[in-house]
């Protein structure tokens, strides 16, 4: 997701502590303004650009995906019960593998990074949201517990689920880089005439969208001090994944 935060201590924060010496150039103000200006072109032309992305991705087809029997903490979950009285569904697949102790720690950061009060968005919006991952429910509910989350957690350990959508990558795949286990990401559902379809997924840069904070240290003058950044020599820097 391009970021190494998490709700536990993560490896950058003490170095993040401590103020770095390099700084931008000190110019006057009408210097400033005019720098400023055409900084915010650019954004624009990221507005626009999405905008652009927005609208191709509302022509999407959709594609009918089984109604899954999961597993919640009072037993058997249907895919298409997680929508409630709504229609459309967003879930969080959660890197959390059968044999884990403990969940993602960027996963988790993701979910801290969900709007406070995620009632504006089933209530006001219609969007129902739940998060699925493989590990047994106790698991799930544990790890929710500890963070203080009241969203919906699912297991899927019993379903292909995550194999049938490729949420969980095999060593002999050729886009897996020798790697294992799951993978974070959403998926975006519809509820029509009673059957689930998906609309829409996104992994990788892609879950960025719906995670403020790393937008937020996008326009801080250091940016989020991540190796993987284009940043002026001197700005500080360290593994996106460390």
């Amino acid at each position: 997701m391009g970021t190494d935060e998490s709700t536990t201590t993560s490896p950058t924060a003490g170095r993040k502590a401590q103020q770095p010496e390099a700084a931008p150039p000190i110019v006057g103000r009408a210097a400033f303004d005019e720098a400023l200006e055409a900084q915010v072109l650019l954004d624009k032309e990221a507005t626009h650009a999405s905008d652009r992305a927005a609208a191709a991705r509302r022509r999407l087809p959709m594609v009918e995906v089984e109604d899954y029997v999961l597993t919640g903490r009072d037993g058997p979950v249907r895919l298409s019960s997680l929508f409630g009285e709504h229609y459309l569904l967003l879930v969080q697949n959660f890197m959390f593998a059968p044999d884990w102790e403990e969940g993602c720690p960027s996963c988790t950061w993701a979910v801290d990074n969900l709007p406070a009060n995620m009632g504006r968005l089933e209530e006001e919006e219609g969007i129902a949201f739940a998060l699925i991952s493989q590990a047994p429910v106790s698991r799930l509910e544990a790890w929710r517990t500890r963070h203080g989350w009241p969203h919906t957690w699912v297991s899927s350990g019993s379903t292909t689920y995550h194999d049938d959508w490729n949420w969980t990558l095999h060593a002999e795949d050729p886009d897996s880089g020798g790697y294992a286990g799951p993978v974070p990401g959403y998926s975006y559902y519809l509820k029509k005439d009673g059957r689930v379809f998906l609309t829409y997924a996104t992994r990788q840069r892609g879950t960025e969208a719906i995670l403020p904070v790393a937008h937020i240290m996008d326009r801080a003058v250091y940016g989020r001090q991540q190796d993987f950044e284009d940043s002026p020599s001197g700005w500080p820097q360290y593994p996106t994944y460390g």
